[in-house]
């Protein structure tokens, strides 16, 4: 081997050796990348948990004015809107044929009295006569059954007359509530047929200063609505106007809708300004609670979480922080959870608060932290990492995703 060759194979070796480290320290050097962190800060603020849901809006009390008789219409005597008393005519039916049947009902009674009164004196005659023995016992039976007969007659002809005076009466059309006329459906000259089905010829609502809603609720809600309750509910005529209400009642007999079982709540509130008209959709908050000036964080930071190796790094600190705050007496109230919110501290360090959980309404949740966490204070809601992911995959931000060790807050603060 000449020198030359020998002195290439020991420059070979001598790069060999030098170059070995590199891809470790390649490695290393990205292992120990800094990540970028997006944050949110903590707020007070105010938290409404609500079920949503929507239906019409009626009257509380509405009766369906029809008519028990036949004929034609002859005046009709209210309209729209208008105001009624109880007993009020509102409208009134060509009584000539229902007068008529009042007549012939009263002729056939006084006909029936006639012969009865004949039946009786025949009778008392042929009394006589069978005590005499003039006549044999069949002729006074006889007699005896045609008086009870004619008085059978008699007890129906009066039946045919009083139900002759009642249709007459009710040719004339009245109010049976005190209320406000929301639906006409005859006009004079309209011919009404009520032998197989009662028209209906208008609707009274009794009293529109109070109406109510009747909302179908999804039957996974519906053990959170309770009698009482407090309600808020919009219409489209006053965009922006809320109004209050409360729940009356929760219907027990279940509607199918779509293959989803829903409940009719029905919803009380006032109309003292008329502002609200029968059939408006209202769109319906049941409150379910509501708290104000209250310490809270977007969803997305209490959903967040770093890597499992960090996690790990953190489990004993966790502990330690979560039996000192039992020891102190911080247990947390009923219905209360917990959660852990991460953030960097004064050293730009990755570091974690242990929180209680309260009120939540899907995206702000109110939190109670014993630590230095505060209103102002920036929190990590995941990385910058991650939310390019997220728009790559036209998504929302996957929450907890790996993120890696701790690194410089972005511009305009740090941790708390």
């Amino acid at each position: 081997m000449t020198r030359k060759s020998i002195f290439a194979v020991i420059i070979i070796l001598v790069l060999l050796v030098l170059l070995a480290p590199l891809p470790k320290l390649i490695g290393e050097r990205l292992k120990g990348r800094q990540v970028e962190y997006k944050f949110v800060d903590l707020s007070m603020g105010d938290i409404k948990k609500t079920v949503s849901s929507s239906g019409p809006l009626s009257p509380t009390t509405k009766v369906e004015v029809g008519s028990q008789v036949s004929g034609t219409i002859s005046k009709v005597l209210v309209n729209y809107n208008d105001k009624v008393e109880k007993n009020q005519v509102l409208a009134q039916i060509d009584l000539s044929l229902l007068a008529a049947e009042v007549e012939k009902a009263e002729g056939q009674m006084l006909k029936n009295k006639a012969e009865l009164e004949d039946a009786n004196n025949e009778l008392k005659r042929n009394e006589v006569l069978h005590e005499k023995g003039a006549i044999p016992d069949s002729a006074l039976d006889t007699s005896r059954i045609k008086v009870q007969a004619l008085e059978a007659g008699l007890r129906i002809s009066q039946g045919a007359l009083d139900f002759a005076k009642h249709n007459l009466d009710y040719g004339t059309i009245r109010s049976p509530i005190a209320g406000t006329v929301v639906t006409k459906e005859v006009e004079e000259g309209q011919t009404l047929a009520a032998n197989f089905m009662t028209p209906r010829l208008f609707e009274i609502a009794e009293d529109l200063s109070r109406m109510e809603i009747l909302v179908a609720v999804d039957e996974s809600d519906i053990g959170l609505i309770h009698k009482g309750q407090r309600v808020r509910f919009t219409v489209q005529a006053y965009s922006g106007k809320e109004f209050d209400g409360s729940v009356k009642k929760i219907r027990l007999q279940p509607q199918k809708l779509a293959n989803v079982v829903n409940y009719t709540v029905e919803v009380d509130t006032s109309n003292p300004d008329g502002l609200l008209m029968p059939g408006m959709t209202a769109e319906v908050d049941f409150i379910i609670g509501e708290r104000t000036n209250i310490l809270t964080v977007p969803k997305a930071a209490l959903n967040w979480q770093p890597d499992a190796d960090t996690l790990k790094r953190f489990a004993g600190h966790l502990t330690a922080e979560a039996k000192a705050r039992i020891d102190s007496g911080q247990t947390e109230e009923a219905n209360d959870e917990t959660g852990h919110l991460w953030f960097l501290n004064d050293k730009r360090e990755l570091a974690v608060q242990e929180v209680r959980i309260r009120l939540t309404d899907g995206s702000k949740t109110e939190v109670i932290t014993p630590g230095s966490l505060r209103a102002g204070s920036k929190v990590i809601s995941g990385t910058v990492e991650e939310y390019k992911k997220a728009e790559k995959s036209g998504g929302k931000k996957v929450i907890g995703m790996p993120g890696g060790g701790g690194g410089p807050p972005p511009p305009g603060g740090g941790g708390p």
